[in-house]
């Protein structure tokens, strides 16, 4: 009898062995699995978050490039404006011409050279053929071929100073509308990247302003002194020539710089309006570094567990293997099953009916109850409110079909606190249900913060010109229902850049944010304050008073710059502002439109004198 119950003992154990086994090899997969898939979507939200970074930084500097060349695109013209109105043969006609090239290159810093050609390339003012560089006449032909846009040449160097530029060619008709020459100018390169030393790239981040055949034209990285590498070649990595093919106006990429061979998040922008890519990398060893960090914590928390799963088990085992009976035995294993499932790590509730007949620590600790207040009461206790919870009854309700349910549910502590919470039923035996709960109300508030990363500006906090684009949509929606007209103000900073010159770009930076702040303080219930880039706001008035609701209210925007800026170490500055003003429905009825439409009047406004306001075809 003795032997059989030893052998009845030994058989046991070794169910039990194998049993116990197969529990550990399983649970030590849930907690590697489930740790190793928290940290796959953590790294999956930094990435999210470094492109979305990467691509703000390049649309910013998109939008600043583009607002240079602008300004140097409008010098041409009103060069060839100005020269086309000079006596056709005078004495003096060249000195005129050399006068109208000085004023124009004294306006746009960054223009070395601006000339007057015909459209065999010879000069206008009389000077020789020769003179006219081999670049700046293939910048003539692609004007020729190309006479409604811009050209911008590839990079060449500058030949009075150490460095490289780009001929800028803008073609000219004469009254029959056949090419009759170009007005050519020679931009400094470096006036282009002035913008990348502002932007947030990290110590190993970079800039840089490639053509869309990925010619490099200017550059800022770590290391970059005076001679910048790579200038005027197409070098650059697979990756990123697959991207720009397949697609072409924006997109992102991780692989190492062809120049550097640093590895970096990468997103480029095409720049509006010209055949120009902005390209800003975040290093990956930077930018991944706290994931790292937190992969180093998961994984020693994860294998401390493991040693304290594994030392559980052999306990387990050796205080079964003690017991003489099976009954014994029987009782044992439920009772160390039951100590492995009331852990620490993964909340987990038995219900019947939507009522607690179980719980472990786990779960009283995250919805901060102690076991007596969650023992028989029903699971609305972990919902906000009865909509909520009829919500998820209503999935519960759909389990027998499936066996299963999971969903992502917004959930309550019993001090008030909202969690986000990954919620996994399965059915048991009997009809009861067994659910597990994750907190993953952190990964929801990255979500939401890179949401609104990629909707406003980073240093004002204003929104951008994409938010920007949807808030005035449906402001003209309701403006057309509600018959009432809307105002699309263009606001641009006069003697912004004297400022940021003389006091350095941390009081330019307090200047825009203190500019925000009184635009917003002016902003009604229904308007929209929105920066678009550099020292340019739009500013949308809607429910206008009849008549003339506009004037008043542009005339209190304007009023916010009557009063000094407190800037950092005490100083203050003044700065006014020029805005064009286009209205709805009288000049347009569509979003892109009305804003284009007050630039066009900004800019006519700022040249007849700074610090007014204009009307679109005022």
């Amino acid at each position: 009898m003795k032997s059989l119950d030893s052998q009845y003992v030994t058989a046991s154990l070794t169910r039990f062995r194998r049993h116990l086994a197969l529990g550990v090899a399983l649970l030590l997969a849930l907690l590697g699995g489930g740790t190793a898939l928290a940290l796959w979507d953590s790294h999956q939200a930094q990435a999210a978050e470094a492109r979305q970074a990467a691509a703000n930084v390049a649309q910013t500097l998109a939008v600043n490039v583009a607002a240079r060349l602008k300004l140097a695109d409008n010098a041409l013209h009103a060069a060839a404006l100005q020269q086309r109105l000079l006596p056709a043969s005078t004495p003096a006609r060249g000195a005129a011409m050399d006068t109208i090239a000085q004023a124009q290159q004294a306006a746009v810093p960054g223009l070395t050279q601006l000339l007057f050609v015909d459209a065999e390339g010879r000069a206008l003012d009389g000077s020789a053929d020769a003179s006219l560089p081999a670049s700046a006449r293939e910048a003539l032909d692609a004007a020729r071929a190309t006479p409604a846009r811009l050209v911008v040449s590839d990079p060449v160097r500058l030949p009075t100073v150490n460095g490289w530029g780009l001929w800028l060619a803008r073609a000219q008709r004469d009254a029959d509308g056949r090419f009759a020459g170009a007005t050519l100018g020679l931009l400094a390169a470096e006036q282009l990247a002035t913008d990348f030393r502002h932007a947030d790239l990290g110590l190993e981040g970079a800039a840089a302003l490639r053509s869309r055949n990925l010619t490099l034209l200017a550059r800022l990285a770590p290391g970059d002194g005076s001679e910048v590498p790579g200038i005027g070649s197409a070098q650059a990595s697979a990756e990123l020539r697959a991207a720009v093919a397949s697609r072409p106006e924006r997109g992102s990429i991780v692989a190492r710089n062809a120049l550097d061979g640093i590895e970096r998040v990468t997103a480029y922008e095409a720049v509006p309006g010209y055949p120009l890519l902005m390209l800003a990398g975040l290093s990956t060893d930077e930018y991944f570094a706290p994931w790292r960090h937190q992969a180093w914590v998961f994984g020693s928390l994860v294998l401390g567990q493991c040693g304290l799963v594994l030392a559980a088990a052999w306990v387990v085992y050796g205080a079964q293997a003690r017991q003489v009976r099976a009954r014994h035995q029987v009782a044992q294993l439920a009772s160390e099953r039951g100590a492995l499932l009331d852990n620490d790590l993964v909340p987990m509730v038995r219900l019947r009916d939507r009522c607690e007949v179980w719980h472990n620590r786990a779960l009283a600790e995250m919805f901060g109850y102690t076991s007596d207040e969650l023992r028989g009461h029903s699971a609305r206790l972990f919902y906000p409110d009865d909509a909520a919870f009829e919500r998820a009854g209503r999935g519960y309700q759909r389990m027998p079909a499936s066996g299963r349910f999971r969903a992502q549910v917004q959930m309550m502590r019993k001090d008030g606190r909202r969690l986000w919470v990954d919620l996994s039923g399965t059915f048991l035996p009997g009809g009861d249900t067994l659910w597990m709960m994750v907190d993953i109300t952190a990964v929801k508030e990255r979500e939401e913060q890179a949401r609104h990363l990629a909707l406003h500006d980073a240093l004002t906090g204003l929104p951008n010109r994409h938010l920007l684009q949807e808030r005035l949509a449906f402001l003209l929606r309701d403006a057309e229902r509600q018959q009432s007209p809307l105002a699309v103000c263009y606001l641009d900073l006069d003697g912004f850049k004297a400022i940021n010159d003389e006091h350095g770009h941390d009081a330019g930076d307090a200047l825009l944010r203190g500019v925000a702040q009184r635009l917003n303080e002016q902003r009604r219930g229904n308007d929209v304050v929105a920066r678009i880039g550099g020292d340019e706001f739009v500013v949308v008035l809607s429910h206008l008073d009849a008549p003339e609701g506009e004037v008043r209210a542009v005339e209190r925007l304007a009023q916010c710059f009557q009063t000094p800026f407190p800037l950092p170490g005490g100083i203050t500055a003044t700065v006014g502002a020029s805005i064009g003003v286009a209205m709805f429905p009288a000049h347009g009825q569509e979003a892109t439109r009305l804003v284009t439409l007050a630039d066009q009047a900004m800019l006519a406004g700022k040249r007849a004198g700074k610090g007014r306001w204009a009307m679109h075809g005022a």
